[in-house]
């Protein structure tokens, strides 16, 4: 069986763990921040929910426009609402991602990856995880495709 490792669960890395999967690939992914990584925790979503709340703003501001008496005063903004309904959705998005990525078989764990081979180059890579980024942990636990043939960081050991 092939075993893959991806280094990121954004959207590249996750849809290229899904096509893996379902091609039969043992498939891994490290992910520090969470399933989606920062594009949908941090960046596009969250970035995409201000823009709709910042549009239905102007639309209100300009409803005179199209014939509809509004008061502009009372169209107030509601930061504290605003924020969390983009929380909210980020993390809606990204356990969805998590859920269909672990019912596809993907294997996932949380930290950052690097590669930690000694030669350049190689068809087959050690993989190392290292955790000291955003959680703590373990400086460092192997996943990966390892020339042994063992993922002593997975769960089970394959």
């Amino acid at each position: 069986m092939t075993r893959i490792v991806i280094m990121g669960g954004g959207p590249a890395g996750y849809e290229a763990a899904l096509v893996a999967a379902q091609h039969g690939a043992d498939v891994t992914v490290v992910e520090n921040d969470g399933a989606g990584g920062a594009c949908v925790l941090y960046d596009c979503v969250p970035s995409k929910t201000f823009i709709a709340s910042a549009g239905a703003r102007s639309a209100f501001r300009n409803a005179g426009e199209l014939g509809i008496q509004t008061n502009n005063d009372l169209a107030a903004v509601d930061l504290p609402v605003v924020h969390g309904r983009v929380k909210g959705l980020a993390l809606a998005q990204s356990a969805d991602v998590r859920a269909r990525l672990q019912r596809e078989g993907v294997r996932l764990i949380n930290g950052r990856a690097k590669f930690a081979d000694d030669t350049r180059g190689l068809a087959q890579h050690q993989v190392v995880r290292d955790q000291r980024g955003r959680r703590g942990g373990d400086p460092q636990r192997r996943c990966g495709a390892h020339r042994n043939g063992r993922h002593a960081a997975c769960p089970a050991g394959r």
